[in-house]
This record gives structure tokens, C-alpha cells and sequence, in this order.
């Protein structure tokens, strides 16, 4: 809503501009940087097998992952985006609030590039994880998705330390930097929300579909099984003794 209502003030020319840098450039980096990626992943896995001390395979695709768990993927993405940026711009510009129009400008650049480059990784994720793979680690009898962690890590309260940093010293008050943040957040947001959601209807299928079809996948298969569940054997109470007669 606020690119459509900026596009609608600034012009068709415009909006159209925005959505090929914010969107459309994160979109085709990821769409070809993304499989060859879940590939490599894979094939790593399948050559470290016996050191690991894990157990790699496929579960049963359930479909695309439900609205809750994409907007958590899109806000963690945004704090992402955000963080990054805000303990990069410092080291490539004077942050201060006498040029504030500077700072945004650089750091919404370097938020784009952010969101394109170093994000896939997060997309990767993404990928690995609707594809089905999951590590079971027999020591600790747990079940989890392939990094799972880092979105644990990016979640937690200290990594928003270096963008508060960042706002106040550049908003020069706790008001402006409130305010700077709301503009930041109004101009990335529709980029970090569509761009994910593109990939999820056009271009994950498919890579889903290549990956759980590749021959690495169906190799891992043959030598990783599901973990099995023992399963206790139905125990019925003896039978009546026969009636006398």
C-alpha cells in the first residue's frame, strides 16, 4: 500500500522503476542463485555422511508453508535486511543527522543489495526446509530442519542493537529516530514482503520440484530412512476360560 500510494503520487514511471529494483532484482538473483545452492547443500551432506554423525532425508512434501509461517519468514528477512545495513552504511558514509537524505539514500541501496545477495541465504532455507529435508540426530533424539538456528539467531532482541544505534545517531533524538525508522521500514517493507511471496508462487515449485527429483536426493533416500517410530504391539486381556458344563 505505501508503493502504490507513492507511485500513484509520483507517477507510473516511477512505481514501475521501484518494483524492478526492489522486487524484480531480488527475484532473479534468487532464482538463480537459490538451486544451484540447495544442490551444493545437498551434496555436501551426502559426501560428509559418515562424520556428520546425522541422518539426512526427505519427508513427505506437505505443500507451501501456511500465511503465519511466511510473514515471520518476511519479518525475519526485514530485521535482516535492516541490521545489515545498519552496521554497513556507517563504514562507507559520516552518520549524522546534517545529512540525513545521504544516509537513507545509501542505506536503502544497501539494503536492496542486502535483500538480493546476501538474503538468498535465508531463501536457501526456505527452500531446504518446504523441500522436506530434515536432520535427525540420533544422539539427542531431535528432528529438525537444516538451519533452523540462524533464524533463531536473527530473531533474538540483541541483533536489533546496531539499527537503534544506527536511527538515533542519525535522527539526532529518540522522536526522529522513531520517525526515520517508520519511513525506512514504509520503503522496504513492500519489497520484503512481495518479492518473497513471488518466489513462493513461481519459482519455489519448481525448484522443489528438481530437488526432490535430482539424483543426489534419490541417493540419500537409499541411504538415509526415515526415522523409525517403535511402535508397541497391541496387548489384549487373556481369553474366558470355556463355560463348564
Amino acid at each position: 500500500m505505501p508503493l502504490l500510494a507513492a507511485g500513484t503520487y509520483k507517477g507510473i514511471g516511477w512505481l514501475f522503476t521501484i518494483i524492478i529494483v526492489y522486487v524484480g532484482i531480488p527475484l532473479l538473483i534468487w532464482s538463480l542463485v537459490v538451486d544451484r545452492l540447495a544442490f551444493l547443500v545437498i551434496g555436501i551432506i551426502r559426501h560428509f555422511r559418515e562424520s556428520s554423525g546425522h541422518q539426512y532425508y526427505f519427508e513427505k512434501p506437505v505443500g507451501p508453508p501456511g500465511f503465519s509461517r511466511r510473514i515471520m519468514r518476511d519479518f525475519r528477512v526485514l530485521l535482516f535486511v535492516f541490521v545489515l545495513s545498519a552496521s554497513i552504511v556507517p563504514q562507507i558514509t559520516d552518520v549524522n543527522p546534517a545529512n540525513v537524505a545521504i544516509v537513507s539514500n545509501a542505506f536503502v541501496y544497501v539494503a536492496i543489495f542486502i535483500l538480493a545477495v546476501p538474503s538468498s541465504v535465508h531463501v536457501l532455507f526456505w527452500v531446504l526446509e518446504d523441500s522436506g529435508l530434515r536432520c535427525h540426530n540420533p544422539k539427542r533424539v531431535t528432528v529438525t530442519a537444516p538451519g533452523a538456528w540462524m533464524s533463531n539467531w536473527l530473531a533474538s532482541v540483541g541483533s536489533l542493537g546496531a539499527f537503534l544505534t544506527f536511527a538515533v545517531s542519525l535522527g539526532g533524538s529518540l522522536d526522529r529516530a522513531i520517525s526515520l525508522t517508520t519511513t525506512l521500514i514504509a520503503s522496504l517493507l513492500p519489497s520484503c514482503i512481495l518479492a518473497p511471496t513471488l518466489f513462493y508462487r513461481r519459482v519455489e515449485p519448481g525448484i522443489l520440484a528438481k530437488v526432490r527429483e535430482s539424483k543426489t536426493a534419490m541417493a540419500m533416500a537409499r541411504m538415509f530412512a526415515p526415522p523409525s517410530i517403535p511402535i508397541m504391539a497391541p496387548q489384549y486381556p487373556p481369553n474366558p476360560p470355556p463355560p463348564t458344563r
